[in-house]
């Protein structure tokens, strides 16, 4: 009797496993067609206002890809540009940022401090600082490295704050009656606790930093995603641009796909974290 109960419960077990993965499958087949649908409108309202044909954009990839601009490069070329320096102003921005809004968020003498200059300086524009690099720094390079940090670096140093101020302080407290050190609770409860937030911030700073550096090669560059729907623009090829807008998006969504996987992967406790 026990035995045939626990091979019925068993096999129901089974059923329900093998139910909710056909449900999540279709919920995730539901999701994926519904960001088609909404893909093809959106292109539907850019074709309708651009006067500009699927044909036109798929023919002005194969060219810049194949032939290259005016200039002789190729679109992989500005690519290459692009993913370079937003790559080292991205990680100029993370490594400042995040520990800063550590101390910001877990020493009130240190909030009460940085604090007012953070909220004095998050709210201008990126871009305003664009003219100003210009003067500052003597390289092309050193310039648009600066406003990607801007654009990055406070995103990811408010969701820090936050994260760390969200620190239940019963685990706090818990972890000093233990006899822990400052730095063994930064690195045991606060960090962990604040990383999904880190995360987040990571991710927002990203877009914007990519944002940003589109902005400023559009004004001052010779190479570059940016620089290319500028000069494109400039002579009418309106398949160029959006092509190369569609580039622009796909790798900002590449590299949120893959910050969300490391995120995964490194916080398999935190529930609610899909890719």
């Amino acid at each position: 009797m026990t035995s045939a109960a626990q091979t019925s419960k068993d096999s129901n077990q089974a059923r329900n496993d093998q139910f909710s993965y056909t449900k999540i499958s279709e919920s995730r087949i539901i999701r994926w067609l519904l960001a088609g649908i909404i893909l093809v409108l959106l292109w539907v309202i850019i074709a309708f206002f651009s006067r500009s044909t699927i044909l036109e954009v798929v023919d002005a990839f194969i060219r810049l890809s194949t032939e290259g601009d005016s200039s002789g490069f190729l679109l992989i070329d500005h690519v290459a540009q692009s993913v370079f320096i937003v790559t080292l102003g991205f990680c100029v921005a993370a490594i400042t940022a995040i520990p800063i809004g550590i101390a910001i968020g877990r020493y009130r003498v240190v909030d009460s401090i940085l604090g007012p200059v953070v909220e004095a300086m998050r709210p201008i524009p990126p871009i305003a600082w664009i003219p100003l690099s210009l003067l500052i720094f003597a390289s092309l390079l050193y310039s648009q490295i600066f406003i990607i940090w801007v654009g990055a670096f406070f995103p990811i140093l408010i969701n820090t704050t936050t994260g760390v101020k969200r620190t239940e302080p019963v685990h706090v407290d818990v972890a000093k009656t233990f006899g822990a050190s400052e730095s063994k609770i930064l690195g045991s409860v606060v960090i962990p606790s604040a990383a999904p937030e880190v995360f987040a911030g990571m991710r927002i700073g990203f877009g914007i930093g990519w944002m940003c550096l589109v902005a400023a090669e559009m004004i001052g560059s010779n190479k570059g995603l940016g620089y290319l729907i500028w000069t494109m623009q400039q002579v009418g090829w309106t398949g160029a641009v959006i092509s190369s807008m569609l580039v622009i998006g796909l790798i900002g969504f590449v590299v949120s796909f893959f910050l969300l996987l490391i995120e995964r992967r490194l916080l398999r406790w935190r529930q609610g974290v899909s890719v």
